[in-house]
């Protein structure tokens, strides 16, 4: 791991070149350290360099190279949906699921945080949210509902896992272009990781998302739709028994906002189809991505 100046040295870039094509044009997604520096792998700076040979050697505009490299990324990095289990049934991320949970059951915040930039470091981030910390939170979710944790360790835990996909959904840039988004789970519904995650491939994809959270109350948000101006809502339950929660919802917001579209998931969708101004997705990168390339008056 390399700090900004150690990394400006190594691929002899100006510091704020770098910044900026991580901030401005997305090209990478270093760690951070607690108190928030940089720290960057030898993936970021291999990424750094060929892009740098794209601009300064091949003529290409660093807009265009970056989405050359993330389309590279995109045929090789498969979320946790895709990986094929091992022979004995177990995830192949197993050992970093494993330290990980260790860590948060031993309550120990600093090593956990040191293991969550180490694999950040080490797999793509989509990796390290789709096929290491999602199987660590439903695994986290199982032991408290068994006795294994306190309440106290899944607080901890979810916390900080939590604080790494508020850090990531602001590393992505927004298109002015896409609908202005809220995001939430209706009350009842208090599991917020599909969530979380579909935020994710919203936040990359240059959706700007407000990201409310689990158990949201329906009063006022009907006013709040209308004042910021919300163009798509999105909602994700667990069970079938709150749809007609989702229901009244949809009809609530709609009579506020008439324009506004919702899309819905989660594993508690049971049977359901489209309506004009409702969207039900599946629970996979795979799914996701299928609405979006079927929404063209989004893009």
């Amino acid at each position: 791991m390399y700090n900004i100046k150690a990394a400006a040295k190594i691929l002899d870039m100006p510091k704020v070149t770098i910044r900026s094509w991580e901030t401005r044009y997305n090209a990478i997604t270093p760690a951070r350290t607690e108190s928030g520096h940089r720290l960057y792998s030898d993936q970021n700076l291999e990424d750094l360099k060929w892009l740098k040979i794209q601009v300064q050697e091949n003529g290409i505009k660093i807009s265009e190279a970056v989405k050359q490299l993330h389309a590279s990324r995109k045929k090789f990095v498969k979320p946790a949906t895709e990986f094929t289990p091992h022979p004995d049934g177990t995830s192949q991320y197993e050992k970093q699921i494993d330290e990980l949970y260790n860590a948060g059951a031993e309550m120990d915040s600093e090593r956990f945080q040191y293991l969550l930039d180490l694999n950040f470091s080490m797999f793509h981030y989509r990796t390290v949210f789709f096929s290491i910390l999602a199987p660590l939170m439903v695994r986290i979710g199982e032991e408290w509902e068994n006795g294994t944790i306190t309440v106290a360790h899944e607080h901890m835990l979810s916390h900080m896992v939590l604080q790494r996909f508020t850090q990531f959904f602001r590393v992505f840039p927004t298109s002015d272009n896409l609908p202005k988004t809220l995001a939430f789970c209706p009350s009842g519904e208090h599991h917020q990781l599909g969530l979380l995650l579909f935020t994710l491939f919203l936040r990359e994809n240059g959706y700007p998302v407000a990201y409310i959270g689990p158990d949201t109350p329906l009063e006022g948000l009907d006013e709040l739709v209308q004042k910021q101006d919300f163009k798509l809502a999105c909602m994700s339950i667990g069970h079938e028994r709150l749809l007609p929660t989702v229901e009244q919802y949809v009809e609530t917001l709609a009579a506020a906002k008439p324009d506004l579209q919702f899309v819905i998931g989660g594993r508690g969708l049971g049977s359901v189809e489209d309506t004009a101004n409702k969207h039900y997705i599946g629970i996979t990168y795979e799914d996701w991505q299928l609405w979006l390339d079927a929404q063209p008056s989004f893009r």
